[in-house]
């Protein structure tokens, strides 16, 4: 069982803890005997996971203590938000040799207190590019206990520097693609570049994409919770990868 503490100041205490607890994050390899990919249950530093699988990525996909916690935090009662987005950081570090992904992958999108418990979540990104649908989430008990994780990782992603197309391309390329599901009165309200992960016959192919976001610039008939359409361009060959509708309850946007 692991015990962590982290007092006020987030960059020293991430340093310290990773040094005392994490020994790989100092120099020194991290051991996982019989971790082998698929097999339902794994050891890692002499700690016994379940873990499941994505069958393409080879990536966990769950992973739990058996008999133990993934990690124990020391006085959570007393941590905010900015403390405890870092425990993300000590986690991918003590597992990544069976996460594949690095620390610095990891981007808050939410942490919330809840009944005494703590709920975090985090997205992949790679050099600065978020890879789509990806996310590592877990809870926190009041004891400060960590017993599992969930996630969608795509340890591969990589991605050409730049894209081919520019951006006034790509956008020319998304409103044809409104036009044709009739929707061509949208409004560009948003707008990014990511990773995109296209699984197909069990295969990643991994695309530089341009992700634009339109509104409907008129409110949605009654009864529709649809509010506009998310295009997904190919920056290196313009292919449409995708389209997704907006959906008012969830606001904006994509990713």
């Amino acid at each position: 069982m692991s015990r962590c503490s982290m007092p006020g100041r987030r960059g020293a205490v991430v340093a310290a803890l990773a040094c005392a607890l994490l020994p790989a994050v100092c120099g020194r390899p991290l051991a996982a005997e019989g971790a082998v990919v698929g097999a339902p249950r794994v050891m890692l530093n002499g700690q016994a996971l379940d873990v499941t699988w994505d069958g393409i990525t080879n990536a966990p996909m769950t992973v739990s203590a058996v008999g133990s916690d993934l990690l124990v935090v020391k006085g959570i009662g007393e941590m905010g938000r900015g403390e405890v987005q870092d425990i993300g950081t000590l986690l991918v570090n003590k597992y990544r040799r069976l996460l594949r992904i690095r620390p610095e992958q990891l981007v808050l999108r939410k942490a919330e207190k809840s009944g005494g418990s703590w709920y975090l979540s985090y997205r992949q990104s790679v050099h600065g590019l978020a890879v789509y649908g990806s996310s590592l989430g877990f809870s926190i008990d009041p004891d400060g206990r960590v017993r599992s994780l969930g996630a969608i990782l795509y340890p591969d992603a990589r991605v050409a520097p730049a894209s081919r197309l520019d951006r006034e391309h790509a956008l020319k390329i998304a409103r044809t693609k409104l036009r044709e599901t009739g929707e061509s009165d949208g409004k560009l309200s948003a707008e990014s570049v990511a990773i995109y992960p296209e699984r197909r016959a069990g295969i990643v192919e991994y695309h530089r994409a341009y992700i634009f976001n339109f509104f409907a610039r008129k409110e949605p008939g009654q009864g529709s919770i649809v509010n506009g359409r998310a295009v997904f361009v190919d920056g290196m060959t313009g292919r449409i990868l995708k389209t997704l509708p907006l959906l008012k309850p969830l606001g904006c946007c994509i990713p």
